[in-house]
């Protein structure tokens, strides 16, 4: 039962709420709040960021997928240092088939200039969950991997499936399957009224009638049908989200409304799926990768769990690993940043490839708070973008291993979602050679790592900091610089630029 506040009420509570004295970490549940809006962290300050292109280089095309980064043609050299994937052509693709807005002013030239950017990618993979939707007919998709061939670009397709629910995209929406391969309530009924429908939230588009995965033949149906489309449209790999969980999936309400044996037996239900899926496309020379091991997820998803999953795929798509991360997680003795260590670890041993899907969307205000991939745009610039992907770069290269991780990096575009944008920023074509040593804790929340021919640092706290380099002394084949982290950022130092930082002192 829901009911509306009444308005004094609401408006009390929020006057309480505004005039409640003000601490850095707003505590919830013990746990160190993640909340990362733009506005509390007063991310206006990075709009000063220097802006090293004039928009007016780009062509419009490339100011719809790459509106905040560097130009794609200052991208000289593939670097398998820093590795990355590349995502969407749809505003491209948009443009030519009459969908979305009214075409665009560029023709061959622009296509040739972003293939050229992701030909320099160093993943073979490229994503767009805009077109690879598995369905029978992939109109757009077939565009998309017409212009890559026509370009000379090899790369291997991923496409996007849910297995949970029925979007109606994998079997159509008149899929016209026998009724008890959905979920009901009462468990015995066979009504379509009644089955279980998953809702996702206000800002993003998910829903749809639960499958029953604990019947053995919707399992095979739904693993045979994923392959079925695969084949017919000649698509290399798949991301299966909602994939990772510990005890279901979905709204809140279906916790009262699933029958009572549905949440003792569904990760089992779950693995068994996976691991028929997972031997299915092996034997036909596709690949599995599975989602759902996200930040929201990561402090009831114990590694072990984890372990189970990568067992039964080729690896997994994790979502937003690296936010601005003020929590500890002490229930089992691990922080925040030794949990995420124990994952990549995890993978590498596994030889297991990990796609981390970073973004700067998520920065601006988190899902529920902002309905809208493009309202996101309008609150951002590039100085903001700049900071956050350098940030989101260097926290991502204290657990890399080039063999086995890639960074795929979104931020808000004005023309669709994320899906439809194309970063790019020089930080990516430093070469900074080998890992040297893993990830060294320098204080609370500020970390580091040494390579080859850099050093990478991340400051997650709210104040500038200032490094001293005997606090570190051992750890590393040289003294780090003593320099000045701004707060919330990510920096990369050359060796070689070490020289030139005059008495050993430089700021950010």
């Amino acid at each position: 039962m829901s009911f509306k506040m009444p308005l004094l009420v609401d408006q009390a509570i929020r006057f309480v709420r505004r005039n409640l004295p003000k601490r850095k970490f707003q505590p919830r549940d013990g746990i160190e709040s993640e909340s990362c809006s733009a506005k509390m962290l007063k991310l206006s300050r990075f709009r000063d960021g220097v802006a090293i292109y004039r928009p007016e280089d780009k062509s419009e095309q490339e100011q719809l997928l790459n509106p905040f980064g560097d130009p794609w043609v200052t991208r000289e050299a593939h670097n398998p240092f820093i590795p990355t994937m590349t995502g969407s052509l749809i505003a491209f693709l948009n443009s030519k088939v009459g969908k979305m807005g009214t075409p665009l002013r560029g023709g061959p030239e622009v296509t040739h200039a972003y293939t050229r950017y992701s030909g320099y990618s160093p993943s073979n993979y490229h994503y767009d969950e805009s077109v690879c939707k598995l369905t029978m007919k992939m109109p757009a998709f077939e565009k998309m991997r017409e212009v890559f061939k026509r370009k000379g670009l090899n790369k291997r397709f991923i496409g996007y499936a849910v297995l949970n629910y029925d979007d109606g995209y994998l079997f159509g929406p008149n899929a016209g399957l026998p009724e008890e391969y959905y979920v009901h309530n009462p468990d015995e009924s066979l009504e379509p009224k009644h089955r279980l429908k998953f809702v996702e939230g206000p800002a993003l588009d998910a829903e749809g009638c639960v499958f029953d995965i604990r019947r053995p033949e919707v399992r095979t149906a739904l693993c045979n049908r994923v392959l079925e489309i695969m084949v017919a449209n000649e698509i290399d790999a798949v991301l299966i989200d909602y994939a990772v969980r510990r005890y279901g999936f979905g709204a809140p309400s279906l916790i009262f409304d699933m029958p009572k044996d549905w949440f003792p037996n569904f990760q089992e239900n779950q693995i068994l799926l996976f691991r028929e899926l997972h031997a299915l496309l092996k034997e036909n020379g596709k690949t599995l990768f599975l989602n759902g091991t996200m930040l929201d997820s990561i402090l009831v998803t114990e590694p072990q769990l984890v372990r189970q999953y990568l067992k039964i795929s080729d690896g997994m798509f994790w979502e937003q690993p690296f936010r601005w991360e003020w929590r500890n997680y002490e229930r089992d003795g691990i922080d925040y940043y030794d949990r995420l260590q124990q994952f990549f670890d995890n993978s590498h041993v596994m030889k297991k490839q990990l796609i981390v899907k970073s973004g700067t969307y998520r920065f601006h205000g988190t899902e529920d708070k902002i309905s809208g991939w493009t309202k996101r745009f309008e609150m951002t610039d590039a100085g903001i973008e700049r900071h956050l992907a350098e940030y989101l770069t260097c926290f991502f290269m204290l657990y890399a291993n080039r063999h086995f991780d890639v960074l795929f990096h979104t931020h808000p575009a004005k023309f669709f979602d994320i899906y439809t944008s194309e970063a790019y920023f020089d930080i990516w074509s430093k070469r900074v050679g080998q890992g040297v040593t893993k990830r060294v804790r320098y204080s609370n929340h500020v970390h580091m790592r040494e390579f080859d021919e850099a050093f990478v640092f991340v400051n997650n706290t709210l104040d500038p900091v200032e490094l001293d380099p005997s606090v570190v002394e051992g750890e590393f084949s040289q003294p780090i610089p003593a320099i000045t982290l701004e707060p919330l950022s990510g920096k990369i130092v050359m060796k070689d630029e070490l020289a030139a930082i005059e008495g050993g002192v430089a700021t950010n």
